[in-house]
């Protein structure tokens, strides 16, 4: 399987990608993608406990309780990291509760790149552009690669600068193979 890099690239300078999100923007893609809700912080109050919360950092919080948007959310989760059970929250500037590598990605996004990191060659960036499409924001009409992507993702293929690490060696992409 192979990622067409500059495919992705000359995609992603059409797009128009905020660098960061502004919160409003964030607020959109939340709500309009995931069905998220915006809560008070005060539901999250227990969390002022945990000292790896940073919950004094906390600008706002989000809540994903409609099962279309946590269909969405779960996207990239193997099968056995799926709980139903689960609360799909983020405290932004604090933490995610609920284990959804999509939701991880996303807020990765919303923070962006520094713009002096941002060239073809800089591997950091090549996987920001991978994320960018894991996630949807890079689509292509008749797209026969995303699922296969997607799917070994799922599997345990993970990029080295975002998302869950699995120490596992496995990547989606690899410069030495393209």
């Amino acid at each position: 399987m192979e990622i067409n890099i500059p495919k992705l690239y000359k995609k992603y300078l059409e797009l128009n990608i905020p660098q960061p999100f502004s919160p409003e923007q964030i607020h959109q893609r939340l709500t309009k993608t995931y069905y998220a809700q915006k809560v008070d912080l005060d539901r999250f109050s227990d969390l002022k406990e945990d000292m790896y919360a940073e919950f004094d950092k906390a600008t706002g919080a989000y809540i994903f309780e409609d099962e279309r948007g946590i269909q969405k959310l779960m996207q990239l989760n193997n099968n056995e990291d799926i709980d139903s059970d689960s609360v799909h929250a983020w405290v932004i500037n604090s933490t995610q509760l609920g284990m959804s590598n999509l939701l991880t990605l996303e807020i990765t996004i919303f923070y962006g790149m520094q713009p002096e990191n941002m060239s073809i060659g800089n591997l950091e960036f090549e996987e920001y552009l991978i994320m960018l499409y894991l996630a949807g924001y890079i689509q292509f009409e008749n797209d026969t690669c995303i699922n296969e992507i997607r799917e070994l993702y799922k599997k345990g293929y993970c990029l080295r600068y975002f998302g869950v690490q699995n120490d596992s060696g496995k990547f989606l992409y690899d410069p030495k193979y393209v």
